[in-house]
């Protein structure tokens, strides 16, 4: 009875805390503009929160898997971000945004792989990583959808304050798992030196393999993500079929997570991530040959099926790879550290882009990006 309180508290949490991004993502870019900074310094803004965020989470990583209690941990950076969010909302000048944003990103950073982390384990044969994190999915549909009509009713500001109430109720959610599922395998795990850990990652094909293929990956599409809401209000867009469009894509992911996990199981993490990617740049080859809003909504569409794909299977992939005990870590080194440093150096290029010849040409970037990384996976990847 404990287990399952604790697996629908973190499931309520996944709600929560994936709902508190819905509101800021689709929203930050055009904040930014409203507050009179170019694409340039938006691209900077990336890049000084990549560089911070690139060393705090692996950092924040390794205490997490060495502690009793990592909940403790996860509970610090939520507060320490909702705080942080809400000041990055009052401020208009460049340098304060600076300051402000490279401060969240020490404690915010290391929240996506301490989260999933945690995820991880209180999942079982019968409730995989895809039971949880789909109802991520249904707190990004509501607040996505929620957000653009706060837009519309009280300005950009009042999603900054969703953010942080959603962050607020997190650490409650947290609170009342009373189960500590790290504790049952601490004597199968023990401390690791980080030396080694490169080391080993550093001599296993596949985990350098997928090294490449994310930074492929990330350096290509980092820019067409970052200016994605700004080309859509370019297309004509209003706020709220901006947060439409954010929001119908994460309602076909509930169904799609629960197959992905019984596909990942069937075929592999592995199968299922290449498939992704390739499923990724097909759909980006839509908006290169006809680029509309009708094929940015049809892109995000397909977004429901291939995100589904790889949230499941790339963090699968990653954690089965990683050596014992260390998941924490090598997600942290993953998918922040390694993500930080592409985008230190692909931001402020793809702002330059942006202020230079518009949006599009991000997604030419993107499409040749994604076919690339495809073919990195297809090459290197441990398939079942």
């Amino acid at each position: 009875m404990t287990n399952s309180r604790s697996l629908w508290l973190m499931r309520l949490y996944f709600l929560l805390w994936t709902g508190a991004g819905g509101f800021i993502f689709p929203f930050i870019t055009l904040f930014y503009k409203q507050q009179g900074l170019s694409g340039t310094e938006m691209g900077w803004l990336a890049s000084i929160g990549s560089i911070v965020g690139l060393v705090s989470a692996p950092l924040i990583g390794r205490i997490s898997d060495s502690a009793s209690q990592p909940r403790r941990i996860l509970q610090a950076c939520l507060l320490g971000s909702g705080i942080l969010i809400l000041l990055l909302s009052q401020q208009n000048l460049f340098v304060w945004m600076a300051v402000i944003v490279a401060a969240e990103s020490m404690i915010g950073a290391p929240i996506y792989p301490l989260s999933d982390a945690q995820a991880l384990s209180l999942t079982s044969e019968k409730d995989g990583y895809g039971s949880i994190r789909l109802w991520g999915s249904l707190g990004w549909a509501i607040t996505a959808l929620l957000g653009g009509w706060m837009v519309e009713q009280a300005g950009l500001v009042s999603v900054f304050f969703g953010y942080a109430v959603l962050y607020g109720l997190c650490i409650l959610a947290l609170a009342w798992i009373t189960t500590s599922p790290r504790l049952q395998h601490k004597d199968e795990a023990p401390h690791i030196p980080l030396g080694r850990v490169a080391r080993s990652l550093v001599s296993n094909r596949t985990l350098v393999g997928l090294a490449l293929a994310l930074a492929i990956f990330w350096f290509s599409n980092n820019g067409r993500m970052n200016f994605e809401t700004l080309y859509m209000h370019e297309l004509g867009a209003s706020e709220q079929l901006i947060g439409w469009a954010y929001t119908y894509p994460a309602l076909l992911e509930l169904p799609i997570m629960l197959w992905a996990d019984k596909l990942v199981r069937k075929y592999g993490a592995g199968t299922l991530f290449t498939l992704s990617v390739l499923m990724e740049a097909l759909s980006l080859l839509v908006i290169g040959i006809y680029p509309s809003m009708a094929s940015m909504l049809f892109m995000r569409a397909a977004s429901g099926l291939y995100y589904s794909f790889f949230v499941i299977a790339s963090v699968a992939y990653t954690v089965e790879n990683a050596p014992a005990g260390q998941g924490a870590t090598v997600l942290s080194l993953y998918f922040v550290t390694l993500a930080g440093i592409i985008s230190l150096v692909s931001s402020p290029i793809s702002g330059a882009i942006y202020d230079q010849v518009g949006a599009y040409p991000l997604y030419l970037l993107a499409t040749a990006g994604t076919l690339i990384a495809w073919l990195v996976l297809w090459f290197t990847s441990r398939r079942a």
